[in-house]
């Protein structure tokens, strides 16, 4: 086991060490190796730390740039949720347009369908209206009562006389189209 561990360990540095006092040939050897083998450690511990620095260089260009595709990566996200808002106000706008023109053509359809039945009835009432009209009788010579038919039928009115019980006459209805324009009835 000793022989392993100074193989593992040692061996290089002795080899190497070794053959550079073979090399130079110093006065005293052993203090030439001694010095040789510190000489070589800080070497070791110099590199060791070049590489730490370098690692770390390596690391921190590592970090750096895993940070900047993290930001990349954030802001592609962003790019897109603020693009999912944007198609989202687009169809909520959309669809609140359809329902408010939908609306509009319901309440103009209603207003249309009232103002039908508004004009229908006024039309239906025009026609079933009648205005009354009290009619004064026509007293001739002796106090007998005649009708005025004829002209009031010739112009397409219905004005009649009706007798009550008591001798009074009864207002008749005549239309009020035929009464305000007299073309009116001539149809």
């Amino acid at each position: 086991m000793d022989v392993d561990y100074l193989k593992k360990n040692v061996s290089d540095a002795l080899a190497e060490g070794l053959k550079e006092v073979v090399e130079k040939r110093p006065g005293d050897p052993i203090e030439f190796l001694g010095h040789w083998l510190i000489k070589y450690r800080q070497n070791q511990l110099d590199n060791q730390k070049i590489q730490n620095i370098i690692l770390a260089g390596d690391q921190d260009k590592e970090l750096e740039e895993e940070e900047k595709i993290r930001q990349e990566i954030l802001e592609i996200e962003r790019e897109e949720e603020r693009k999912r808002k944007i198609q989202e106000e687009i169809l909520r706008l959309e669809k609140a347009r359809e329902e408010a023109r939908k609306r509009e053509e319901a309440e103009l359809a209603a207003s249309i369908q009232e103002a039908r039945i508004t004009n229908a009835d006024l039309i239906d009432k025009k026609e079933e209206e009648k205005v009354e009209v009290p009619q004064s009788p026509i007293i001739i010579g002796d106090g007998e009562e005649e009708e005025r038919d004829d002209d009031d039928q010739s112009r397409g009115s219905s004005r009649s006389v009706a007798d009550s019980r008591d001798g009074e006459e009864r207002p008749s209805t005549v239309d009020k189209e035929s009464e305000i324009d007299p073309e009116a009835g001539k149809d």
